[in-house]
């Protein structure tokens, strides 16, 4: 018996496709789970856990309430999370979710005590208020398989899919649900500390010139102030409850916020902006000899400029534009300072080489010129071009050229202009170009491919 099986080219790719196809399904199943849940549903959890509640006395709360707990006891060792670190194996998967709650029917199991709770409280005369208050605490659990009942609907929309940090904020917040449902909840010492940053936006990839957004408890008689290295910054920036934190720099910024003995302190790390980049997302080339510009936006008083290519670097504030022609290839590094020399701004390109042109000679035609026409110029112009570098110009200079016909010798021309004499005219059959230093402002380039003129 043979030890290899000969699988066909055909099968081959279609697991290869599968394969694919099965990486795309998982890729967009991330993408549709907010990054925002991942990163604040653990801690989150945390807080939600820390309410207490009167004591219980509705035994269909009790039995929903009582499950929740077993179910977090189970799950916890289902995700591999560490109760005494309070740290989770993996977070953002969603595996042990479906196998838990779908495959071993766990979320059906507490469907069905929401169900008879659910049966309890909608059976209580409508001026009751626990019926009114038991539909806006369920009432997206009501439109998505509750009110009718209908558990496997129920089930998937709460938990198909869903990372572990998320099922375990909404297993808190189910129990949090319990809590009210009974009667209320207290809250635990530790919430009820003195907190004075509530919340801050946009501090993750802070550039010079960006605002900061900072949303504290009650900012009167707070004291708030800002520091980098030595400097101390003021700010008072406020709207309403907001504070609005721009930093001036490239820098780490830590910010102080002081009030009835109270301290808070975030930091800010604020990095180098870059260029604008193309519209459209074209790609901007550069080369070297070619002079290029570039902008930039929202830099809080650029005073100078300095690049690797050019040392005659322009930059003009007024259209926030800078202007170079770069001197050499490979990288070319740039810094905006402000006036004391912080960098506002560090960005590089790369300068390509200078492409060879493609010669020719004016009023020529198929690399054919009328001798009428020559013998009425007595010259002949060689210009230089590329598709790439339309608007480039390239200087032509010391072209050694052939007059086949009229001489034997190699000819020298400084310049683009070939001159013939009347006797060279009649006898010349054609030109040949053979070389020429291409120069590009940075350096001369010899072009070595020939550029033959047949002259009728």
């Amino acid at each position: 018996m043979g030890n290899f099986v000969r699988v066909k080219k055909a099968k081959v790719l279609r697991f290869q496709l599968i394969s694919v196809m099965y990486l795309l399904f998982i890729s967009l199943s991330i993408l549709q789970i907010p990054i925002d849940w991942l990163r604040t549903n653990i801690n989150m959890a945390q807080y939600i856990n820390n309410s207490t509640s009167v004591e219980m006395d509705n035994k269909q709360i009790i039995a929903v309430y009582d499950e929740i707990e077993t179910i977090e006891k189970e799950f916890y060792k289902e995700v591999g999370y560490d109760l005494d670190r309070k740290i989770y194996k993996d977070p953002d998967s969603y595996s042990g979710t479906d196998m838990y709650f779908i495959r071993w029917k766990k979320g059906y199991k507490l469907f069905n005590k929401i169900v008879e709770l659910k049966k309890y409280h909608l059976s209580l005369p409508d001026n009751n208020p626990k019926k009114a208050e038991f539909k806006k605490l369920f009432a997206d659990d009501l439109k998505n398989g509750l009110e009718a009942e209908k558990a496997t609907l129920w089930v998937e929309w709460k938990f198909k899919h869903v990372p572990a940090g998320v099922v375990v904020t909404w297993l808190a917040d189910l129990k949090l649900r319990m809590k009210l449902l009974n009667g209320g909840i207290i809250l635990k010492e530790e919430q009820n500390a003195d907190y004075l940053v509530l919340m801050a936006y946009n501090m993750e990839a802070v550039r010079p010139g960006d605002t900061v957004r900072i949303v504290v408890f009650n900012h009167e008689e707070m004291q708030v102030s800002a520091t980098e290295n030595d400097k101390v910054f003021d700010l008072k920036d406020w709207h309403g409850d907001t504070l609005f934190f721009v930093p001036k720099y490239v820098g780490i910024y830590n910010l102080s916020f002081k009030k009835n003995g109270v301290e808070e302190n975030l930091k800010v790390t604020s990095i180098a902006k870059t260029f604008e980049r193309e519209k459209d997302n074209k790609y901007n080339i550069f080369y070297e000899g070619k002079p290029a510009e570039l902008h930039y936006v929202n830099l809080l008083n650029p005073a100078g400029i300095s690049c690797d290519c050019d040392p005659n670097i322009a930059m003009n504030r007024s259209s926030n534009k800078v202007t170079f022609t770069p001197q050499k290839s490979g990288w070319c590094s740039f810094v905006i300072n402000n006036k004391d020399g912080r960098a506002l701004l560090r960005d590089s390109i790369y300068v390509q080489k200078i492409p060879e042109p493609f010669l020719y000679a004016e009023g020529s035609s198929g690399s054919v010129m009328s001798r009428t026409r020559l013998k009425a110029d007595g010259f002949v112009y060689i210009y230089g071009t590329h598709p790439d570098l339309q608007k480039f110009k390239y200087s032509l200079s010391n072209i050694k050229y052939r007059l086949v016909g009229a001489t034997n010798e190699v000819m020298s021309s400084s310049g683009s202009k070939l001159s013939l004499t009347a006797d060279q005219v009649d006898k010349v059959k054609y030109i040949v170009v053979q070389g020429a230093d291409i120069n590009t402002g940075s350096k001369g380039m010899v072009f070595e491919k020939p550029l033959v003129i047949q002259i009728k």
